[in-house]
């Protein structure tokens, strides 16, 4: 019963999306034949330099499975981001995942802290030449259940580059740092990714692509072993403001997650237009 009662709401939640775009494309003037950049952070580690456009929301979800050679599974059911565009240059978020671990003989399960941030552009990209975005924010400890409650309100922070290339080919760089709200040491991330969009309909009313990317990331708790893993998956826009995404990975190194993987979707909710009197 339930299952059915889901795909009832997605599909009266697609059905909604596809009239507000045939609504919102009719009255703006929209390039057919080209590539549409969709702003979504999902399902790559490593994220672009786009943000949502100004007066939009988007909400991103997904669920993420991680498997640990000492027998210990993580998995987010869910995690979600939630962005919204202040203006061309500023992006409010909000994000947090609900998170179970099992082990051999336990189960832990809980939120982890809630984070509230930014992203900010930095620099526009040009022909060749990369833009950049600044993402930074704080975790709210407070805002977690007690099992998974940091001590201290941690910061974090990524650049994010990106090139797009002819062919529909994209390039993206990223390097950041984030605390784990427990001590002062920060965790090193760095990740480049390459990305590839096929087209298979861009008109004035319709937009449907897939986007396939191949990543290498890294992470480096300060004073601690160093984790390598490849990262390759898929996100399928279905219209301008839906897209679905699935991904699968593997770690590099002995202390890395011997699997990765995930699914989810980025909604976009239209920009109500002001009726003039």
């Amino acid at each position: 019963m339930r299952n059915i009662l889901s795909l009832c709401l997605f599909l009266c939640l697609f059905s909604t999306l596809k009239a507000q775009e045939n609504i919102e494309t009719s009255t703006a003037e929209i390039k057919t034949n080209e590539v549409f950049h969709f702003a979504s952070t999902r399902p790559s580690f490593s994220e672009g330099c786009l943000l949502v456009p100004k007066g939009k929301a988007q909400i991103e979800f997904g669920v993420d499975y991680k498997f640990y050679k000492d027998v210990m599974h993580e998995i987010q059911h869910p995690s979600f981001l939630l962005k919204y565009g202040i203006s061309e240059y500023f992006e409010f978020r909000i994000n947090g995942d609900a998170t179970t671990y099992k082990y051999a003989d336990s189960v832990k399960t809980g939120f982890h802290p809630l984070f509230i941030g930014m992203k900010i552009k930095m620099i526009d990209a040009k022909r060749y030449a990369p833009g950049a975005s600044f993402t930074g924010g704080l975790s709210v400890n407070y805002i977690s259940t007690k099992n998974f409650r940091t001590k201290y309100v941690a910061p974090y922070f990524r650049i994010c580059m990106e090139q797009f290339l002819p062919k529909n080919v994209g390039l993206q760089y990223n390097y950041g740092l984030i605390w784990n709200g427990e001590d002062a040491k920060p965790t090193y991330q760095v990740a480049i990714a390459t990305t590839y969009n096929k087209l298979f309909k861009s008109t004035d009313t319709k937009q449907r692509q897939l986007k396939y990317f191949f990543e290498l990331y890294a992470n480096y708790p300060h004073g601690e072993k160093f984790d390598l893993r490849v990262n390759t998956g898929i996100a399928f826009l279905i219209n301008r403001f839906l897209q679905i995404d699935f991904s699968i990975g593997a770690g590099l190194l002995k202390n890395s997650p011997r699997i990765l993987s995930s699914a989810g979707l980025a909604i976009r909710f239209p920009k109500k237009e002001k009726k003039k009197e």
